[in-house]
């Protein structure tokens, strides 16, 4: 992880809400509004992309907690824009404030920590997972 990973730091995901982001897409007759397991990714994708320019090659990120409301709803065709911004830096791990914004409201805050991982290893995991050793 380089030193340029400081409080401060931000990053943003902006998106168009489509047919595919909303409850109604999964769950006919619910209502067409932004689903909160999609604004909680377009927040989580906030806080990769402050993250990302700060790691070295053979590192990643990874989410490891989350503390969120959804706070209002977003119809389709609106533009969702999250933000993520680093609060503090602790060994590994990264935490953020981050919130979501439509073209009227507060549509979602709260905080995430992510954990910067070592690729080579994180792969050495899965694969014995997959080996079932």
């Amino acid at each position: 992880m380089k030193t340029s990973l400081v409080p401060g730091v931000t990053g943003e995901y902006r998106h168009r809400v489509v047919t595919e982001n909303l409850v109604s897409f999964r769950k006919p007759g619910a209502p067409a509004v932004a689903s909160t397991p999609w604004v909680l990714y377009a927040m989580e994708t906030a806080a990769y992309e402050a993250i990302r320019p700060h790691l070295d090659p053979t590192e990643a990120s990874v989410g490891v907690g989350f503390q969120f409301e959804h706070l209002a709803a977003t119809p389709p065709g609106d533009t969702l824009v999250a933000t993520a911004t680093v609060t503090a830096v602790e060994g590994n791990k990264v935490m953020l404030d981050f919130e979501a914004r439509d073209s009227h409201d507060l549509v979602a805050k709260g905080t995430h920590v992510r954990a910067v991982i070592d690729r080579a290893r994180f792969q050495k995991r899965l694969d014995r997972k997959r080996r079932g050793s």
